[in-house]
C-alpha cells in the first residue's frame, strides 16, 4: 500500500540553494506531483522514499530554483532562425552582405528579404554614427524590399525598394522620436530608420502555426538554459503571440510561466489604450498565462543617440552640441498614464535607457503614487544603462523594481570603446549600476531582452554581475580572462554583484516581480517544483568559470522538461 508521505522524486546529496528569505541551503528535496512537499538534509529526506520514488543522486550538483526572465521577447530568434537571413554571429558589413546574397540565392522567389541582428560596432566613420546605408542592399537587389533589424532592435536598415514602397521621402513626417537619416550631402534618405521612424516600414507577418512552431523551438532553449518563467514582451505581436501561447496550453504543451506586458504609447488615447489590455487580460487568466503589465517606452539607445541624457551627448556621436536626446512622452500625459494603469490593476514596466529618462520617469512615477491609494503594484524600470546616483535610492522609496541586463555589463570587446564611449565620454566609465541598487535595498531582478542578448544563458549574466567582466571570449573572437581584475573588459568594478544577490535577481526577486512569490521563485515546500539542477556548486567555483557550468536538469511543475544530452 502506498504510503500518503512518499514523494514521486526526491533529489538528495546536492547543494541545495533555497532563495527563501534566509538564503538557506539544504542537500536535498522531495517532489510529489507539482509539489516541493520537503527541503532539507540527506538523513530528513529518507523518510519521503517509498519503493514507487525515483531517487537522484546529485553528487554534489547543485540544485537551484527555476529561473525567470523578467523582460524577454518571444519568440527570440526562433522565427529568424527559420525563415529570416540571420546576422547575429557575422562581426563585420562584408559578412553581413555575404550572408544576404546567400539567403537572397537560396529564396530566389522572395518578394520580401527580413533579418536581424546587425551590430553598430561592425561599422565605422559617419556609418558608426547613421548606420549602413541603403546602397549596400541596393547592390543585392532594388526589385524587392530588404529590411533588417539591428541586434537591439532599434534601428532598421532598409534598401531603395522598401523606403520606396512605404513612401518614405526626405519630407516624410517623422514620428514623435523617431529619426529618418539623411545623408548631408545629397539631402536623400540615408537607409536606417530608427526608434519611432521604424513603424513606418511593415514587417514581416507570419502565421499563427509558423508562430507556434516558433515559439515551441523557444521553450525548449529556454528550458536548456534553467529558465522556467518569463516576462514577455511583445508589442504590436502581442495578439498573436498569446494565442499561440494559448494554443500551445490547451494542447497541455505550454511548459513555462508566461506574464505579458502591453504596449502603451503616447499617439493614442490612454483610456482606450488601457481598456484594450484589460479585455485582453480577461481572455488569458490560466496559473500559466496572464497579462499583467503595460510596457512604456520613455527613450532610445544610446547607441542610436536616442536615450535621454541628464548631459549633452560628446561631438563624436555626430549630434551637434547640446544634444541630449528626446523624451519620448509629454510628463503631464505620462503621469497620468501611470496613474490609469496602476489604477486599474496594471503593472507599468518603463523602457529607460538614458539618466535623463530614468529621472523622469521616476517624477512621474511619484506624482502618480500621490494620486494612488496605498497598493501592491510593483512598477518597474529596465535597462537602466546610466542613472545618477541620486536618483537610485529613489527607487526604494518608490518601491521600483530595478529589471537589469547584466549581460551588457562589462566593456565589449570593439563595442564599448567603439560605441558606449566615444557617444558619452568619460560617464561610460559608470554604465550600468548594479551594486548600488542592492546596496540601497531596491528588489533587482535580471533578465535579457533576448534576441537583443544573443544567447540568453543565465548563467553567463550571473558570472557577469559578479566579475563585471568578459565571459565567454570566444563568443567575441578574444582570447578568455585568467582572472576577473583584468582590466581590458573590466567595467565599474564596485557595481560587482555577489553570486547568491545574482541567483535571487533571476529567482525569487524575479517571482516577486511577476506576483508569483506564493508559487515559484524558491525552494520551499508548499510551492511548486520548478527546479534546475547544475553541474557546478557557483558557490564554491573561481566566479569566471561560472559560464562553464551546465544546466543538466530543468524540471516544470515536478516533471523533467530538459535534460543535457
Amino acid at each position: 500500500m502506498a504510503n500518503a508521505a512518499w514523494a514521486d522524486i526526491v533529489l538528495s546529496n546536492g547543494v541545495v540553494y533555497t532563495a527563501d528569505k534566509q538564503d538557506r541551503i539544504y542537500e536535498a528535496v522531495a517532489i510529489q506531483g507539482k509539489i516541493i512537499v520537503f527541503a532539507g538534509s540527506n538523513d530528513e529526506v529518507r523518510q519521503y522514499v517509498g519503493p514507487q520514488t525515483t531517487v537522484y543522486d546529485l553528487a554534489g550538483k547543485m540544485v537551484i530554483p527555476g529561473l525567470i526572465d523578467t523582460h524577454i521577447h518571444p519568440p527570440g530568434l526562433s522565427l529568424l532562425e527559420l525563415y529570416e537571413v540571420q546576422l547575429a554571429d557575422i562581426s563585420t558589413l562584408e559578412g553581413y552582405m555575404e550572408a544576404i546574397k546567400a539567403f537572397y540565392s537560396r529564396n530566389p522567389a522572395a518578394k520580401a528579404i527580413y533579418g536581424r541582428g546587425w551590430s553598430w560596432d561592425a561599422l565605422t566613420g559617419r556609418e558608426a554614427i547613421k548606420g549602413p546605408r541603403k546602397e549596400y542592399l541596393d547592390e543585392v537587389s532594388t526589385e524587392i524590399p530588404i529590411i533588417l533589424r539591428a541586434s537591439d532592435g532599434h534601428t532598421l536598415w532598409v534598401n531603395s525598394k522598401a523606403l520606396s514602397n512605404s513612401r518614405i521621402t526626405p519630407d516624410t513626417e517623422v514620428p514623435v522620436g523617431g529619426i529618418i537619416e539623411l545623408d548631408e550631402s545629397s539631402g536623400e534618405v540615408w537607409g536606417t530608420l530608427k526608434e519611432g521612424a521604424m513603424w513606418l516600414v511593415p514587417l514581416p507577418s507570419y502565421s499563427l502555426e509558423q508562430y507556434t512552431e516558433a515559439l515551441t523551438g523557444f521553450q525548449k532553449k529556454m528550458h536548456s538554459f534553467g529558465i522556467t518563467g518569463i516576462l514577455c514582451m511583445a508589442s504590436q505581436l502581442f495578439k498573436i503571440l498569446f494565442t499561440a501561447f494559448a494554443d500551445m496550453e490547451k494542447r497541455a504543451e505550454l511548459q513555462l510561466h508566461v506574464r505579458g506586458a502591453m504596449a502603451v504609447n503616447q499617439a493614442d488615447d490612454i483610456d482606450e489604450q488601457i481598456t484594450a489590455i484589460h479585455n485582453i487580460r480577461n481572455q488569458y487568466q490560466s496559473p500559466l498565462l496572464q497579462v499583467i503589465s503595460t510596457k512604456f517606452f520613455t527613450d532610445g539607445v544610446i547607441e542610436g543617440g536616442t536615450s535621454h541624457l541628464l548631459a549633452p551627448y560628446t561631438p563624436k556621436a555626430g549630434k551637434g552640441q547640446n544634444y541630449y536626446g528626446d523624451f519620448l512622452w509629454d510628463m503631464e500625459k505620462l503621469k497620468q498614464a501611470f496613474y490609469r494603469a496602476n489604477a486599474g490593476g496594471l503593472q507599468i514596466h518603463v523602457h529607460s535607457t538614458g539618466d535623463g529618462s530614468t529621472r523622469k520617469v521616476l517624477d512621474a512615477l511619484e506624482a502618480a503614487a500621490a494620486m494612488l491609494p496605498p497598493g501592491d503594484y510593483r512598477n518597474i524600470i529596465t535597462h537602466l544603462q546610466l542613472v545618477d546616483n541620486s536618483d537610485i535610492p529613489r527607487f526604494k522609496e518608490l518601491q521600483v523594481i530595478a529589471s537589469v541586463q547584466p549581460y551588457w555589463q562589462f566593456k565589449g570587446p570593439k563595442w564599448w570603446h567603439n560605441v558606449d564611449y566615444q557617444y558619452l565620454g568619460e560617464r561610460a566609465q559608470a554604465e550600468f549600476p548594479l551594486r548600488s541598487f542592492f546596496d540601497q535595498d531596491v528588489v533587482v531582478t535580471s533578465s535579457s531582452d533576448y534576441p537583443a542578448t544573443r544567447v540568453p544563458n543565465p548563467l553567463l549574466a550571473i558570472e557577469i554581475g559578479v566579475t563585471r567582466n568578459l565571459a565567454n571570449g570566444s563568443f567575441y573572437g578574444v582570447e578568455d580572462i585568467e582572472h576577473m581584475d583584468d582590466e581590458r573588459y573590466l567595467l565599474n568594478k564596485p557595481e560587482r554583484a555577489t553570486v547568491l544577490q545574482m541567483l535571487k535577481s533571476f529567482t525569487s526577486n524575479s517571482a516577486y516581480a511577476l506576483f508569483m512569490e506564493n508559487e515559484t521563485g524558491s525552494i520551499e515546500a508548499g510551492k511548486l517544483a520548478d527546479l534546475v539542477v547544475l553541474d557546478q556548486n557557483l558557490l564554491a567555483i573561481d566566479p569566471i568559470h561560472i559560464e562553464k557550468a551546465n544546466v543538466v536538469m530543468t524540471f516544470f511543475g515536478g516533471k523533467v522538461v530538459y535534460e543535457r544530452p
